[in-house]
């Protein structure tokens, strides 16, 4: 996965670790991150980029079990990678 994709996915899954979320929601997510870097991606992935880790249902999407592990697992190490590899701050 490159940088921006983790980037999206350390992202979303922050927030979901948080609580449930509408899919909308976490398209601007999507959206506001691929900007803020100024660079051309199809932020629209996410949800493939994250189909191990986040279940949608009915429009609201919430952690699977492994997208939880991964919120108390990996969440930080991914981060840092994130923020010296694209040099934008991540609030894990």
């Amino acid at each position: 996965m490159t940088p921006i994709g983790l980037y999206i996915k350390v992202l979303i899954i922050s927030r979901l670790a948080r609580g449930p979320a509408k899919v909308e929601e976490l398209d601007e997510i999507a959206r506001r991150a691929v900007e803020r870097l100024g660079v051309r991606y199809d932020w629209r992935i996410w949800r493939d980029l994250l189909r191990r880790e986040v279940v949608v249902e009915d429009g609201l999407a919430k952690l699977s079990e492994r997208g939880r592990w991964y919120a108390e697992v990996g969440l930080r190490p991914v981060a840092k990678y994130v923020e010296r590899a694209l040099g934008v701050p991540v609030n894990a």
